[in-house]
C-alpha cells in the first residue's frame, strides 16, 4: 500500500504563487457551476457592482443620445435647463442617495447582528442569499455613479434634459427599493420566516438528491465494486487542501477511472472537514506513475472552503434548523413554538424522499463497470441527522415530543416501503425510550403513548395485510 501525500504536510506551509491559485480557482469555478452560483448568491458585492456598472454605461449612453439624437418633445423640454442648474440638481441627488445608501447598509448590519445573536451565526447565510438588500444598495450606488459620470462629462455647450430626467428616475427607484428593503427586513426577522426559508432550501436539496439526473449511472451494488477491486493493491492519495468539502466533481473522477481502467474509493464527501495530508482517495488497479502524474489533477476536483454549503450537502440545512430548534428550546429563550415549526418543516421536506429512490453509492461507467465507491447520504443518515438531535433537545418539552411523533406518523402514511417504515418506527421507539426516562405526569405521557401506538400500527400495517 502506497501513500501519495502533498510535498509539505504542514497546514502552515508556504502557499503557491497568486497566479497559480488564480488558475486553480478559475478551473474549479468553470467545472462547478453550482458552487460558483452558491458563492455569488451569498456575496454582498456582486449585485451592487453589476447595477453600478450598468448605471455607468447608462450615463454614457444617455449623454451620447442627448448630444447626437435630434427630436422634439414638449414633455422632455420641461426638464431642459442650463448646465449649472443641472449640475446643482445632480449634486443634490448624488449626495442624497449616497447618504441614504449608507443608512441602508447600516440597517443591514444591524439586522445581521440581531439575527446572529438570537438565531445563531449559521442562519446568517440565508440572509445573505436574500437579494432585496443587495438590490436596494445597488440602486443607491448606481444612482450615485450615474450622477458622477454625468457631472464630470458635462460641457458648457450642453443643454441637459434627458440626463436630468434619468437621474430623477433612478433616485425614485432607489427610494422605492429602500422602502421595500425596510419592509422585507422587518418581516425576515420573524422566526417563522427564517424557518420557512431554511426549510425551502432543504426541500430543494432533497428534491435534487432524488431527481432522475442524480439517479442516472448510480448503483447500490457495493459488492460488485468490491469484487472488481479484489486482489488489487490500493494506493492512497492525500488531500492538498484544507477546510470543509464544498463540492466534488464525481463525473470527472469517473471519467479518469474509466480512462485508466481502475477503481476508486472516495473517502470524503460534501460537508466533511479536511486537513492537509488526510487521505481522500483510494485507487485500485492503477500504475504508480499514473498516480504520481494525476495527484494535482485529482485533488483539483475537490473544492474546499472555510464554510459548508448546501450544493452537495443536504445535511447542512438540517444542521441549521437543528441549531435554530436548539436555541428555541434553551432555557434563556424557551420558545417551543419555533421548535415545532422546525419539526413541521422537517416533515414537509422529508415527505419528498420518504417513498422515492435515492442515489446509490456506486458510480457506473458507460459500459456498466463499477468505478467509484462513495460515502453518500442515505435515508437512514438523513433521518438520524434530523431526529437524533431533536430527540435530545426536546426530551423535556412534551409539546415538541408530540410534534416529533406526529411528524413520524405523517411520513409513515406516505410510504409502503418496509425498510423506510422500519427506520421511522426505530426513531419513534427511541423517542419513547427517551421519554420513559423522564419524570413526566401521567396525563402528558398519555398523548405521547397514543402517538407512539399509532406510529407502530402504521409501521406494522404491511405485516398485518400479508397475514390477513
Amino acid at each position: 500500500m502506497r501513500y501519495r501525500a502533498p510535498a509539505c504536510m504542514s497546514p502552515f506551509a508556504t502557499m503557491p504563487q497568486a497566479s497559480t491559485w488564480e488558475l486553480y480557482y478559475y478551473r474549479c469555478m468553470v467545472k462547478y457551476f453550482d458552487y460558483l452560483r452558491n458563492r455569488l448568491d451569498t456575496s454582498i458585492w456582486f449585485i451592487p457592482v453589476c447595477i453600478s456598472t450598468a448605471c455607468f454605461a447608462l450615463g454614457m449612453l444617455i449623454l451620447w443620445v442627448e448630444r447626437h439624437v435630434t427630436y422634439s418633445s414638449a414633455s422632455l423640454q420641461t426638464f431642459a435647463m442650463p448646465v449649472e442648474s443641472a449640475r446643482q440638481v445632480l449634486s443634490v441627488i448624488a449626495g442624497s442617495v449616497i447618504s441614504v445608501g449608507g443608512v441602508s447598509f447600516s440597517v443591514t448590519m444591524v439586522a445581521l447582528t440581531l439575527t446572529s445573536g438570537q438565531y445563531g451565526p449559521k442562519i446568517l447565510r440565508h440572509f445573505l442569499e436574500d437579494n432585496s438588500s443587495k438590490v436596494s444598495l445597488g440602486l443607491f450606488l448606481g444612482a450615485y455613479v450615474y450622477a458622477l459620470v454625468v457631472l464630470t462629462a458635462y460641457s458648457e455647450t450642453d443643454r441637459p434634459h434627458l440626463t436630468v430626467l434619468m437621474a430623477l428616475l433612478l433616485a425614485l427607484f432607489a427610494v422605492v427599493g429602500f422602502i421595500r428593503f425596510i419592509h422585507r427586513t422587518a418581516t425576515d426577522l420573524q422566526a417563522d420566516e427564517i424557518v420557512e426559508r431554511i426549510g425551502q432550501r432543504l426541500q430543494v436539496s432533497l428534491v435534487e438528491l432524488a431527481s432522475e439526473g442524480a439517479l442516472r449511472g448510480r448503483s447500490c451494488d457495493v459488492a460488485a465494486w468490491r469484487r472488481a477491486a479484489r486482489g488489487q493493491r490500493p494506493q492512497l492519495i492525500a488531500s492538498n487542501g484544507q477546510g470543509y468539502v464544498q463540492a466534488i466533481d464525481y463525473r470527472e473522477l469517473l471519467k479518469w477511472c474509466a480512462e485508466h481502467n481502475c477503481r476508486m474509493q472516495v473517502r470524503a464527501r460534501a460537508g466533511d472537514f479536511l486537513v492537509n495530508g488526510i487521505c481522500v482517495f483510494k485507487v485500485y488497479g492503477c500504475p504508480a506513475d499514473a498516480i504520481d502524474a494525476a495527484f494535482d489533477h485529482l485533488n483539483s476536483h475537490v473544492i474546499t472552503g472555510p464554510i459548508r454549503t448546501s450544493v452537495q450537502d443536504p445535511e447542512y440545512p438540517i444542521t441549521q434548523l437543528n441549531q435554530l430548534a436548539a436555541r428555541a428550546l434553551s432555557p434563556g429563550i424557551n420558545d417551543p413554538g419555533t421548535a415545532k415549526s422546525c419539526v413541521d418543516s422537517f416533515s414537509l421536506a422529508l415527505a419528498y424522499i420518504v417513498d422515492r429512490d435515492l442515489p446509490g453509492s456506486v458510480f457506473m461507467d458507460d459500459e456498466g463497470e463499477p468505478r467509484l465507491l462513495l460515502r453518500f447520504t442515505s435515508f437512514d443518515g438523513i433521518m438520524k441527522a434530523v431526529f437524533a438531535q431533536l430527540r435530545q433537545f426536546a426530551k423535556s418539552e412534551v409539546s415538541v415530543v408530540v410534534s416529533l411523533l406526529d411528524a413520524l406518523c405523517r411520513l409513515a402514511q406516505l410510504t409502503t416501503r418496509r425498510e423506510r417504515l422500519q427506520v421511522l418506527g426505530f426513531h419513534g421507539d427511541l423517542i419513547r425510550e427517551e421519554i420513559d426516562d423522564q419524570a413526566l405526569a401521567a396525563y402528558d405521557l398519555l398523548d405521547i403513548r397514543q402517538r407512539h401506538k399509532r406510529l407502530r400500527r402504521l409501521v406494522q400495517r404491511l405485516d398485518c395485510c400479508r397475514n390477513a
